[in-house]
């Protein structure tokens, strides 16, 4: 059939008079010379590998790792809780692995995440495991968007051209804030005005 049974499956082909409903039975119950406290699906998943839904493999943080490599290598992108399946491993979806490292689930410690897993071991830049800012070296990006555009820098500017992964938006918050080292309440126009005020004189 191409399906492996289950207990509502019907008749044992192979067998006349068997049904599939009394084998899972005589599994958990333990009749008929067999263990019990098993299943179809659970013997299944114990003798063949088959995954099934109340028996899902363990996992490992070394092999989420892995297949989130093996995702970055095919699409150039680090995966994260919405990256739906992982064609490494047919029948996970990302999701299910970022609950299970959340939750402790599946042979895993808790208390983590996917983005706390690749932050960890993979540098990846996450919301939260930002790098700290300094005034100076905003300063430096500032004066960097001057030489090349002409102008500078607004927290409606966009991504930071010297700074892969930040924008002048999260820079202002952050020195509004106080956020990622920074002292706070100040903002990226207020920080700039007097360099602004030495270049165009």
């Amino acid at each position: 059939t191409g399906i492996w049974p289950k207990p509502n499956t019907g008749p044992v082909q192979e067998q006349p008079g068997e049904w599939w409903r009394n084998v899972d039975a005589a599994l958990r119950q333990g009749r008929r010379g067999l263990p019990g406290n098993s299943s179809l699906a659970k013997l299944f998943a114990q003798r063949l590998g088959l995954r099934t839904r109340a028996n899902p493999p363990r996992l490992t943080e070394a092999g989420i790792l892995a297949w989130a490599d093996a995702h970055w290598e095919r699409t150039g992108s680090w995966p994260n809780r919405r990256s739906g399946l992982l064609v490494e491993a047919p029948g996970e979806t990302w999701h299910a692995l970022d609950t299970a490292l959340q939750q402790g689930h599946r042979g895993l410690r808790g208390k983590s995440s996917l983005a706390q897993l690749l932050g960890e071991h993979r540098g990846i830049r996450t919301r939260a495991r930002l790098p700290c800012l300094t005034l100076p070296q905003i300063l430096r990006w500032a004066l960097g968007n001057y030489h090349r555009q002409g102008n500078w820098p607004t927290a409606r500017s966009g991504a930071v051209a010297e700074e892969c992964g930040e924008t002048w938006s999260g820079i202002d918050t952050a020195l509004r804030k106080g956020l990622r080292g920074l002292p706070g309440g100040l903002s990226l126009a207020q920080l700039l005005e007097p360099t602004r005020g030495q270049r165009e004189d």
